[in-house]
C-alpha cells in the first residue's frame, strides 16, 4: 500500500537534522521520555527511517523493533542498519492492525496518533500500543500539543507550519509543512486532549500523562519565546 511518506523517503531525515523544532525540543523531549531505556526491549511504532530507533539503540536498549506503514521509509531504515549495524529489526505494517508482535518494556511512538483519522483509528492505535507492552510497561509518545492555541504564536519560525483545513469532533484536519529545502508537506490530524486520553485509558492503561516538552535552550535565548508561550508539541507517558 502506497502512503504519503513513500513519496518523501530519504528526504525525511533532512527534517530531523534541519528543522529547529525537530532537532531541538522534539529530540530533547523524546530522549527525556526514553532516557531509562538501557537493557530494555523497545517497540518503536511509526519509526519512519529509524531516526529514533537508532537513538534508542545507541542509548543501550537490549533490543529494538521499528515498525512503519511506509515501505520506502523502512527500506531507508534497513539500508542504514546494513551500513551501520545496531541490531535493529524493522517491519512494514500499519500500527492500527499490527497485532501482538512481542511483550516489550517500552513502546515509543513519535508522530503516530496524529495519523488517526477518527476515534476508531485512535482506539486501534492505543490497543496496539497497550497489547505489545509487558505488564508494567511504558508507552512514550510525542504529538502535537492538544492544548495548542490556534490564535497564539505559530511554529513556523521553528520550521513547521500546521494549517487547519477542517474541524471535526475532537480535532482538526491539517496540512503540515516542514520548511526544509525543498519543503515537505503532508496531511495529519490535530487531536484535543480528551480523545487521546480516553483512547489510551479505554485500551487499558492505568495512568496517562501529558508531559510538557523539553527545551534544550538557555532561558535567555529569545528565539524560543514563541514556543515557550505556545508549545507546538508535548510528550505522552502512559503505564500499563
Amino acid at each position: 500500500m502506497r502512503t504519503q511518506y513513500d513519496e518523501i523517503g530519504r528526504s525525511y531525515e533532512r527534517l530531523k537534522r534541519e528543522m529547529p523544532l525537530a532537532r531541538g525540543p522534539e529530540r530533547a523531549t523524546v530522549e527525556s521520555l526514553t532516557g531509562a531505556v538501557a537493557g530494555r526491549s523497545v517497540l518503536d511504532l511509526a519509526c519512519g527511517t529509524g531516526w529514533y530507533s537508532r537513538i534508542i539503540a545507541r542509548a543501550g536498549a537490549a533490543s529494538v523493533l521499528g515498525v512503519d506503514i511506509s515501505e520506502e521509509m523502512v527500506a531507508v531504515a534497513e539500508h542504514t542498519e546494513a551500513r551501520e549495524p545496531l541490531g535493529i529489526a524493522y517491519k512494514v505494517h500499519d500500527a492500527r492492525t499490527l497485532g501482538v508482535v512481542g511483550r516489550f518494556d517500552l513502546v515509543n511512538a513519535v508522530w503516530l496518533l496524529c495519523y488517526a483519522r477518527d476515534r476508531s483509528d485512535l482506539a486501534a492505535m492505543a490497543r496496539t500500543i497497550h497489547d505489545n507492552l509487558a505488564p508494567g510497561g511504558v508507552y512514550t509518545g510525542l504529538e502535537m500539543n492538544p492544548n495548542f492555541d490556534w490564535d497564539g504564536p505559530l511554529a513556523t519560525k521553528y520550521g513547521l507550519t500546521h494549517r487547519p483545513d477542517a474541524d471535526f469532533p475532537g480535532g482538526k484536519e491539517l496540512t503540515v509543512t516542514a520548511h526544509v529545502n525543498p519543503p515537505i508537506s503532508f496531511q495529519a490530524c490535530f487531536w484535543e486532549e480528551e480523545p487521546v486520553v480516553t483512547a489510551l485509558r479505554d485500551a487499558g492503561f492505568r495512568s496517562v500523562e501529558i508531559v510538557p516538552p523539553v527545551l534544550p535552550a538557555d532561558p535567555g535565548d529569545t528565539f524560543w519565546d514563541d514556543f515557550r508561550t505556545n508549545p507546538a508539541i508535548v510528550g505522552i507517558r502512559a503505564v500499563k
